[in-house]
């Protein structure tokens, strides 16, 4: 294990600032639309993900890959987890200076590195992905075919039940973070006016079926799923001042 403020992070952090992967994925990228999935923890993120992609084989969910430590066994449904060391980071430095990856960041605060392999983004015509906000803005830039975000929210009731379920799953440390971070999420969502909203808090196979709406650019606002979504953001913010 090697230090997170070390030179290979620092000659990383400048390369994938400026970073534009090669026109050869470029070109792979234009042929898939990205669909975004954004929320809070525990709102089902990952399950409607599942739900959508066994729709069919033009669907296929995306895998980034991290040097963060994994929170728990539920991650690993969305990423790659690498270990974070110098023979690992001159690896992805190498990439990087080849134009191999699709996008890649250093986090500003903890240093770990997040990014994306093109054979991540699987066969499928459609990609759908698990993003936090900070990644959002490196990803529009990506020439996609076309992308949207979808804001994935449940009513506090069934919220606070689903976190209830998870049991001692997280250490205080760790939830903590995570309800700074679903703050962050629903505070950047309620900002935007391109978001796409989802009350999944009950029937899975209608939010699958409005998921299926966005892919197919049939959606209409709802201004009810971002009413959820407020609702949610208070009952959040009341937890974090505990």
């Amino acid at each position: 294990m090697i230090s997170k403020d070390n030179q290979p992070i620092e000659q990383l952090d400048r390369i994938l600032r400026e970073y534009k992967p090669s026109e050869r994925i470029e070109a792979e990228l234009s042929k898939r639309a990205m669909i975004m999935f954004s929320g809070p923890f525990a709102v089902g993120k990952t399950t409607l993900m599942q739900s959508t992609e066994k729709i069919s084989d033009d669907y296929a969910r995306t895998r980034s890959f991290t040097t963060r430590p994994c929170r728990g066994p539920s991650e690993e449904e969305n990423y790659r987890f690498i270990p974070h060391n110098e023979e690992n980071l001159q690896a992805i430095i190498g990439k990087a200076i080849n134009r191999e990856l699709v996008q890649g960041m250093v986090h500003p605060t903890t240093r770990f590195v997040y990014g994306s392999e093109l054979a991540d983004y699987g066969d499928g015509s459609t990609a759908l992905l698990d993003v936090v906000p900070k990644a959002v803005e490196t990803i529009e830039q990506l020439p996609f075919r076309n992308s949207r975000i979808i804001e994935v929210v449940a009513s506090p009731d069934v919220w606070h039940s689903r976190v209830t379920a998870r049991g001692d799953q997280h250490d205080k440390s760790d939830m903590q973070a995570r309800i700074k971070e679903a703050r962050h999420n629903l505070k950047w969502a309620l900002g935007r006016g391109d978001v796409i909203w989802i009350d999944n808090s009950e029937d899975i196979e209608e939010a699958t079926s409005y998921t299926l709406d966005v892919i197919r650019g049939l959606a209409v606002p709802s201004d009810r799923a971002r009413l959820v979504g407020k609702e949610l953001l208070r009952q959040i913010s009341t937890m974090q001042m505990e």
